[in-house]
């Protein structure tokens, strides 16, 4: 089972705000209270992604379009 979880950003430079949308999913095996089998971006517009590692989980870098500042690094 999959579901989404919105996240929203500021740029720490601009104060640009924008919603970044994560996709959570839990396998048939996973027991109460473990962690997610799976975090991806759902969506990162508008901010430009550089994506370093995609599984399990998304490792990289969300920069602002408009100041070119990190909003989010992972991990």
């Amino acid at each position: 089972m999959a579901y989404r979880e919105p996240e929203h950003l500021t740029c720490p430079s601009c104060a640009k705000r924008a919603e970044l949308v994560w996709i959570v999913g839990t396998g048939p095996n996973t027991d109460p209270g473990e962690g997610p089998t799976y975090v991806q971006i759902l969506d990162a517009s508008p901010w430009l992604e550089q994506t370093t590692n995609t599984a399990p989980a998304w490792h990289g870098t969300l920069t602002c379009p408009t100041c070119g500042a990190t909003v989010l690094t992972r991990p």
